[in-house]
């Protein structure tokens, strides 16, 4: 086409005609004029809202919000955003509740942009609008479902762990128990730590530490079942590697494709010693009150891929004064990314000289904190048990 003949071409009449072809909703306003009218629509806008253009053109736009209020869908916080771009002259996208000349309601994602004059002052807004209802009904279903999932996630969680450790005479126990938390802070999906600590009626006690792996409902669930399935073989043996055992033949098929990890202690008020029995779990550390700290116990299998384990149980000396820390592995494999593993060696750096399970426990939780600085963090749950002088 020759460049002259585009001169002649009515630009201005092709863009009109173009604006009464797209698709989607458009409307003009006049800022100069008495509250800011339509001035113009196309055909889109007739049929988005069903009103003729002689019904819109000398009207502000805010009667497709007319009574919406008082049906409790809030049009006043969006439409006070859209008075303060008009007024500061700028351009924006602002989600607002509409309704139709046939009474029908939407969700109408209005695009604006202001038309500068030459001298730069801003007569003419231009407003787009999208019909987003499907849309933003649908993330308001997967927020919902999101919620439900935390609530349920929460109810899964409390059901893990007690409410609350029974006192047992001759034992002083702390415990620090915190699910995974993502990159932001929220918490992450229910984990599949446990703990628990009860007496026989022999007088007997039981400190139990374990882990699940995997995430979500169904690990809460067989955590759930694990946490009870030890609880009732704790009634029919006081050896820890037999209760595994019996445990492991329990929950073989409730375990199915997972695994899981256990660490037991055995505690009677009349042995100078503990009987410790691990399957696949980490290492407890013994605190000897008068001794550095240091790993017991034999790891042995874990439970889940056979239906039996092979555990032993070792006795360790734990006399009045003494600790024994349990603990699952998100915390010595802590990490920030980039950096490597707490470890065992960051694990015996942090426990200090103190023989206080509180202030143990809170040595331990304060440097996993702060070796991942804020990060990620996986399932972290321990237990300080001291005797008693």
């Amino acid at each position: 086409m020759d460049p002259s003949a585009r001169q002649d071409v009515p630009l201005d009449r092709v863009l009109l005609r173009a604006l009464e072809a797209v698709q989607q909703a458009v409307c003009v306003s006049d800022l100069t004029l008495p509250d800011q009218p339509v001035v113009w629509v196309n055909e889109a806008f007739e049929r988005e809202t069903g009103y003729p253009a002689a019904e819109v053109v000398g009207r502000n736009c805010r009667f497709l919000q007319d009574g919406l209020d008082a049906e409790g869908i809030d049009t006043r916080t969006p439409a006070a955003r859209i008075r303060r771009l008009v007024e500061e002259g700028r351009d924006g996208t602002v989600l607002i509740t509409n309704r139709r000349r046939d009474g029908s309601v939407f969700v109408n994602e209005l695009s604006l942009s202001p038309l500068a004059e030459p001298d730069g002052s801003v007569r003419f807004y231009v407003a787009v609008q999208r019909d987003v209802t499907t849309r933003v009904r649908a993330e308001r279903a997967r927020d919902v479902a999101h919620r439900e999932a935390e609530e349920l996630s929460d109810q899964l969680q409390r059901q893990l762990v007690p409410h609350h450790l029974p006192r047992v005479p001759g034992l002083d126990v702390a415990v620090r128990y915190q699910p995974a938390t993502r990159a932001d802070g929220s918490r992450g999906e229910v984990s599949g730590d446990f703990y628990d600590l009860w007496t026989r009626s022999d007088g007997r006690s039981f400190a139990v530490i374990g882990d699940v792996s995997g995430k979500g409902p169904r690990a809460a669930a067989t955590t759930a079942a694990l946490r009870w399935a030890v609880r009732g073989a704790g009634g029919g043996t006081h050896r820890p590697a037999q209760l595994l055992n019996l445990v492991a033949e329990a929950v073989h098929d409730a375990l199915d494709e997972r695994f899981a990890t256990v660490g037991v202690v055995g505690l009677d008020p009349l042995e100078p010693f503990a009987t410790v029995s691990l399957a696949g779990h980490p290492q407890l550390v013994l605190l000897p009150a008068d001794g550095p700290a240091r790993f017991v116990g034999n790891p042995g299998t874990l439970l889940g891929p056979f239906g039996a384990v092979d555990v032993v149980d070792t006795e360790v000396p734990f006399g009045p004064g003494d600790c024994l820390l349990l603990y699952t592995d998100g915390v010595t494999e802590a990490r920030e990314p980039g950096r490597e593993a707490l470890g065992e060696e960051g694990l015996l750096a942090a426990l200090g000289g103190s023989r206080d399970p509180e202030v143990l426990a809170d040595a331990v939780l304060h440097t996993v904190t702060g070796f991942v600085a804020g990060g990620p963090t996986d399932d972290l749950t321990l237990m300080v048990v001291r005797r008693t002088a």
